[in-house]
């Protein structure tokens, strides 16, 4: 008798954990559109952009508006999801997933001499022994799917079918859409052998991915198994191409007004909105909505150093700067989560989360046991979907290198509370010592007041965070740059030593007693040359200043006052050249408010002197 209590017993047992780990096992799609900004939606406060269905989406879960990509550019952000790890530790910080060579994470100690703090090199691919989220959520029972970009290597144990994830399609090197097509990528042919070669040559391929995820999920609901989707959308990347009836749309819709005013990003945000708008159809119509998460994302900032339409692909004010820039514009991004039974519908959260916190949160949202062996930077927002209060400590984000479409300098950042401070490393240009810039977020979210200078305290502890982390992960650091010329202002050097080149109040000060000095900027901008440079300048010697273009460049007469002058970028070396400013004379020279203006006159960026 007693043997069959024991057996009826531990069958009971058996019965209540299957009941609970099927109650624990809810499906999950992960939806991340590709360089779509932190105001690119309606809900998130765009006045240009139409976003019905992920507006209806943050009404039925939670939004989170101080959400950060773990790096300004898309490869790293997405290892940072599938290893838990900020890319700083695991060692992929460049968007270099496409490259055909194998890269690895190296120190470095020389590099161009127009930069002074020399970065660590990336690797360029997720290598295969990680333990990533997609094999914990197949280990897990999971039926795992990945849809769209992936750009995380382009040799096979680098792929998702390397990772955890079941059936693929698209999930190869490519760093935007895969068309074969140079003016239509986002259509057949492709140059992607998982996706599917018979189809209508007006097949937009996100539109083809969520029939392919539909159908998918169909499948394992026939089967009765759980499943993990990663929808990772080929939108909005570039390049700027979209259905023409929805462009044609989007153009009678401008407002010269409104910053935002892209019709061809109109109609590629309306391409991504109208997926998800699908996916969600799909959840409800089958049934599955009361069981599956749902989390809509991005994978960096808007792409504000690319031109289309006369215009900036997109504005992330008030935010400052954009993809591939460590300011808030490259990293703060949309994150809207819904967790059936537990995200309050239309609840917005400020906590602070970032991408490296995707790992261990599914995990406790799936019943799985923490990995902090793995996701060693990542921290379970759960508290936060609960409605609890939910602070993760430091924030770290690193971007070691200098990208001249976007002025990043390299630099690492910190974010506690409502404060923000950049380390730019080695970048006084005088000394090689470390420069800092230190925001209070809540009053000043277009970083424009730098209060390094004015709160030591708050600086030394943000710093005494940064170093903690460094000496936990023993992460590659930076180096004084041996290369470096000593002969530079903010961005832009000196040529010769035939002058003087400093920072005078914010402004460019230039001095030589010769005719000829000239001084020139690495920066270039892909859309500038249709463009204009704007700037004030003056010259106690009334000297004129030439810059380097066709046909000898443009010389501008100086006064003894300030004056503004506006150059058409035709007239000067300003795309995929260095810019040149020559003094013609002997004597001295200030500039200052130097700005770079799309064809429309929207800024792409400003210059900064110190």
């Amino acid at each position: 008798m007693k043997t069959i209590v024991a057996v009826v017993s531990l069958l009971a047992c058996w019965c209540l954990n299957i009941n609970a780990q099927e109650e624990s096992s809810p499906n999950v799609i992960f939806i991340m559109a590709d360089d779509l900004g932190w105001r690119d939606t309606a809900v998130y406060g765009s006045a240009f952009y139409e976003t019905p269905h992920i507006d209806a989406l943050a009404k039925s879960g939670m939004r989170f508006t101080d959400a950060y990509s773990a790096n300004p550019l898309c490869s790293p952000t997405r290892a940072s999801i599938l290893t838990g790890q900020y890319p700083v530790r695991y060692g992929l910080t460049n968007a270099s997933g496409h490259l055909a060579e194998i890269e690895e994470h190296l120190e470095q100690t020389e590099v161009s001499e127009d930069v002074r703090g020399a970065g660590p090199l990336s690797r360029n691919y997720l290598e295969p022994k990680v333990y990533t989220l997609g094999k914990a959520m197949k280990d897990a029972g999971y039926a795992t799917g990945f849809f769209g970009k992936w750009h995380m290597g382009r040799r096979m144990e680098h792929w998702p079918e390397s990772h955890g994830f079941e059936y693929v399609r698209g999930g190869r090197h490519h760093s935007g859409p895969p068309g074969a097509d140079g003016k239509r990528k986002f259509y057949p042919p492709w140059t992607c052998d998982t996706l599917p070669s018979d189809v209508p040559a007006d097949t937009h391929v996100d539109d083809l991915i969520t029939d392919l995820a539909i159908d998918y999920m169909t499948d394992q609901k026939k089967k009765d198994k759980p499943f993990f989707i990663c929808y990772w959308a080929y939108s909005v990347h570039a390049p700027y191409q979209s259905k023409p009836e929805l462009i044609d749309k989007w153009k009678k819709q401008v407002d010269l007004e409104n910053p935002q005013r892209s019709p061809t990003m109109g109609a590629m945000i309306e391409v991504l909105d109208t997926n998800v708008g699908r996916l969600m159809a799909f959840l409800k119509d089958s049934g599955l909505d009361k069981d599956t998460i749902v989390i809509f994302t991005s994978d960096n900032g808007g792409n504000m150093y690319d031109t289309v339409d006369g215009t900036t692909p997109t504005n992330n004010a008030p935010l400052r700067n954009g993809k591939g820039n460590n300011y808030e514009g490259g990293v703060r991004i949309p994150l809207i989560i819904r967790w059936p039974g537990v995200t309050k519908p239309g609840s917005v959260n400020h906590s602070v989360v970032s991408t490296v916190d995707h790992y261990p949160s599914l995990l406790e949202m799936t019943g799985q046991k923490s990995r902090p062996e793995t996701h060693k930077d990542g921290v379970s927002y759960v508290q936060a979907l609960e409605g609890e209060t939910f602070d993760r400590g430091p924030t770290i984000c690193d971007m070691p290198r200098f990208i001249y479409t976007t002025m990043n300098i390299p630099n690492t950042f910190v974010r506690l509370g409502d404060w923000k401070m950049y380390r730019f490393w080695y970048d006084n240009p005088q000394d090689l010592t470390h420069r800092y810039e230190l925001y209070n977020l809540k009053d000043d979210i277009g970083e424009e007041r730098n209060l390094a200078a004015e709160e030591p305290e708050k600086l030394k502890e943000l710093s005494k965070a940064l170093d903690a982390f460094y000496e936990e992960s023993n992460a590659l650091g930076y180096n004084p740059n041996r290369a470096y010329n000593y002969r530079m202002a903010g961005v832009w050097y000196a040529t010769s030593d035939a002058g003087t080149i400093a920072a005078k109040d914010g402004a460019l000060a230039l001095e030589s007693e010769k005719a000829g000095y000239t001084v020139a900027s690495n920066y270039f901008s892909k859309g500038a040359k249709n463009g204009f440079v704007a700037f004030e300048a003056k010259s106690e010697t009334e000297m004129p200043i030439r810059f380097a273009g066709p046909n000898y460049g443009k010389v501008v007469e100086l006064t003894k006052e300030w004056k503004k002058y506006e150059l058409p970028g035709s007239q000067i070396y300003i795309e995929r050249y260095k810019f040149f400013v020559t003094l013609e004379n002997a004597g001295e020279v200030e500039i200052r408010n130097v700005k770079v203006l799309t064809e429309d006159k929207s800024e792409m960026v400003e210059f900064k002197f110190y």
